[in-house]
């Protein structure tokens, strides 16, 4: 007889298919029980390891055994004229057929009634109503308002809580376990496999009493690391445990003992990231394996130093971020080969643009050779490629900037800030579509930074939500009550949005209150003054914001803009090139010097300042007009004119009203009252469209148009042919009552 034929008799084929069958429904019960029970992931791994290792058990007892009235006997003691074996198999059919109807049954009522079934996390998120925006509440902190659904995270997802310090109080080692958990940060940034939560979130968790579950949810993360440092004269101890955050179960764990030294920190930090890459199954690289091993720096004074720097650039304010460039500095000083602190150095000037008191040029001056040296010493620094971006953006190369942005992506694509950056990035072109994609991937892994929530707002405002923008706003201040970002953000949205003047003053003043001496804010406060008609106080605030700065660009504009309202437009010049001297392409600083010299028939300079600013400008054939040189084109058209190319002025025009129709072009923008004035009124005045340019002008005006409306209305020469006109006098009128009405409310 054939094996097979005998196989057959012996009914292993079918004991094979009744064991398969079994051991499918088996699986589908374990399945559902570890959820439902709470219990561990390896229960459900261990079912099928069982199921698995029994399989070719029970095809061994099929082949040696068979089940007679007698009970279970070897094959071989049995006569074959005696052998039930044939009714054995019948009774195997029979088993067979009502074990496939019942998977059947269960297939269908799976596919039927759990395919929709709502996860607890979906439950909650439903129960408290989170799907629905709010003007007043808005949504949660690490929550875009774009986005409803709350998805299970990714089994790949990892929180670092901060790591406790250990230490002796002689050892004064606090920084030192921060500084730890940072880079430790770092280097799980760099893996692409893993999504990791970023620093200023999870320090939100210091020695809180939330239990790992609450903070999981919170976060959006499957799994937590908690670990302590242990500094004790020249050895250091660490210890480490991976934590599954559903269930509290223990993944991975480790204690590193080693002598303390800048070596074997990178190397203990090197091998805890790729155990936890190995714990979450995520693969890694061959160049991010390359990267992991790294050692940046040998000197462990330098590190230190590092450690500091990173820790008082994230206090993000003008005094932290000055003194986080003393101590890059001396980690350079003494390693002059540590490419990280070139890239702490180079961001620590770069943010005080906005937290400080520097200008975009000053700034500029002092990262970009920093950048340069950083990419000279180690060319695979996402870090440094995400603030060459910023240095592009500076620059208005939007080609090198992109790649700079993706090139960090691809080496860093854990690093918030390359996100948040290239969010600014693609806004300042008019992206905001693109630039809402990258803040809100910025959030998912930040979900806890008020920066971050504030840009979204910001990005909100752009794409004309201001609603939104506000609920945002005001939620942040809820959960920041600190931060003054967010103050700034809602007073900038008040004043160019809503035109909310008196409103606007109250929040600013909130956030200056939160980081005095910004000069920044100063003068938008002297110049929200000076829109309601309170010139003496205007002049208060805008020549303390230039005393605070006496080179800053935003003190310097107010001051042009204040004289420029004082009718002093001489000097007024002169504080425009002060601006332009940081700022080469500052829209309003440009347009005074072209009006000056338009009145002292000097046309042909002011086209060449243009000229070398915006060159694309005068492309003949295709001049490409974007958000970054729209009012540029507007006001070049006006020099074309004055120069006899109308032909010229006209294409311009026409090519920045398709693109004014094109887009949203927001006033919610920190710079936005440089634009100011809706182009769509400037361009039709400039193309003797008198009653569109009065239609564009109307309709600005009610929906809350009023930043720097003296200038465009008393001054700009863009309007000029419709200055006459009764409607237009009849509207300026209108703004002044309303200003002094307003005036009159501020406190």
């Amino acid at each position: 007889m054939s094996l097979f034929n005998e196989l057959k008799r012996r009914n292993v084929f079918k004991v094979a298919a009744a064991y398969i069958i079994v051991a499918w429904l088996l699986l589908q019960i374990s399945d559902t029980l570890v959820p439902a029970l709470h219990l561990p992931d390896w229960f459900h791994s261990g079912v099928a390891f069982l199921l698995i290792l029994g399989f070719p058990i029970a095809m061994i007892f099929a082949w040696a055994f068979e089940l007679t009235p007698d009970g279970l006997k070897k094959e071989k003691e049995i006569d074959r004229s005696r052998s039930v074996a044939q009714l054995t198999g019948q009774k195997l059919n029979y088993t067979i057929i009502t074990l496939l109807v019942v998977s059947l049954a269960y297939f269908v009522w799976e596919s039927r009634f759990q395919s929709d079934r709502v996860s607890p996390a979906q439950e909650r998120h439903a129960e408290t109503g989170t799907g629905a925006q709010s003007p007043e509440n808005g949504p949660g902190p690490g929550v875009s308002a774009a986005t409803s659904d709350v998805p299970e995270p990714d089994r790949k997802s990892i929180a670092v809580l901060p790591f406790q310090n250990r230490s002796a109080n002689e050892e004064n080692a606090a920084f030192f376990s921060d500084g730890v958990h940072d880079e430790l940060l770092t280097n799980l940034s760099r893996i692409k496999a893993l999504k990791v939560i970023s620093r200023t979130s999870v320090m939100n968790y210091r020695d809180n009493t939330k239990n790992l579950r609450q903070i999981g949810e919170e976060l959006g993360v499957a799994s937590i690391l908690q670990g302590g440092v242990q500094r004790a004269g020249d050895h250091v101890r660490i210890n480490v445990q991976l934590i599954d955050a559903k269930t509290d179960e223990s993944l991975w764990a480790n204690i590193y003992n080693r002598q303390l030294t800048a070596t074997n920190i990178f190397m203990i930090q090197s091998e805890i990231a790729m155990a936890i890459a190995g714990a979450l199954q995520a693969s890694l690289l061959p160049i991010e394996q390359k990267r992991l091993e790294t050692i940046p720096t040998e000197n462990l004074a330098a590190l230190e130093a590092y450690f500091l720097g990173k820790q008082a650039m994230a206090r993000r304010t003008g005094t932290a971020l000055e003194e986080a460039v003393t101590y890059f500095e001396k980690a350079i000083q003494l390693d002059p080969g540590f490419a990280l602190a070139y890239v702490g150095q180079a961001d620590s000037y770069s943010l005080q643009t906005d937290n400080g008191n520097l200008s975009p040029k000053q700034a500029f001056g002092l990262y970009k050779p920093l950048i340069n040296r950083a990419l000279e010493l180690d060319d695979q620094l996402g870090e440094a490629y995400a603030s060459l971006g910023l240095s592009y953006s500076y620059l208005g190369d939007r080609d090198a900037g992109e790649a700079a942005f993706q090139r960090a992506l691809e080496l860093s694509p854990n690093y918030a800030s390359t996100q948040h950056w290239y969010s600014t990035f693609l806004r300042s072109y008019g992206h905001y579509d693109a630039g809402l994609i990258q803040i809100e991937a910025a959030i998912q892994l930040d979900p806890l930074s008020a920066v971050l929530q504030t840009n979204l707002g910001s990005v909100l405002g752009a794409l004309g939500r201001p609603e939104e923008a506000v609920a945002q706003f005001k939620n942040n201040i809820k959960v920041h009550v600190d931060n003054p970002s967010s103050y700034w953000s809602l007073g900038a949205i008040y004043w160019t949005h809503f035109g909310q003047l008196d409103e606007a003053l109250v929040w600013f003043k909130q956030g200056l209150e939160r980081n005095p001496g910004n000069a920044q804010i100063t003068a938008w406060i002297g110049l929200i003054y000076l829109d309601l008609g309170a010139e003496a106080e205007a002049e208060r605030w805008i020549n303390t914001a230039l005393e605070l700065v006496p080179d800053g660009i935003f003190s310097n504009w107010a001051k042009e803009m204040l004289l420029l309202f004082q009718g002093e437009s001489t000097q007024a010049t002169e504080y425009a090139g002060k601006v332009l001297r940081q700022d080469p392409r500052w829209a309003l600083s440009l347009a005074d010097l072209r009006n000056q010299d338009l009145q002292s028939d000097l046309a042909a300079g002011a086209s060449a300042r243009y000229e070398e600013q915006f060159p694309v400008l005068f492309n003949n054939d295709d001049p490409e007009i974007d958000r970054s040189n729209v009012q540029a084109a507007v006001d070049l058209s006006l020099i074309m004119t004055s120069l006899g190319q109308s032909e010229r002025a006209q294409l311009l025009l026409d090519r920045s009203l398709d693109y004014v129709a094109s887009t949203s072009m927001p006033r919610l923008h920190w710079y936005s009252v440089a634009y100011g004035i809706p182009q769509q009124v400037q361009i039709y005045a400039l193309q003797g469209k008198t009653g569109k340019a009065l239609e564009a002008l109307r309709q600005a005006i009610d929906n809350g148009w009023r930043g720097l409306w003296w200038y465009w209305l008393e001054h700009d020469p863009n309007l000029d042919s419709i200055r006459d006109e009764p409607e237009f006098q009849a509207m300026v009128a209108e703004i002044k009552l309303d200003m002094a009405t307003q005036l009159q409310r501020v406190p």
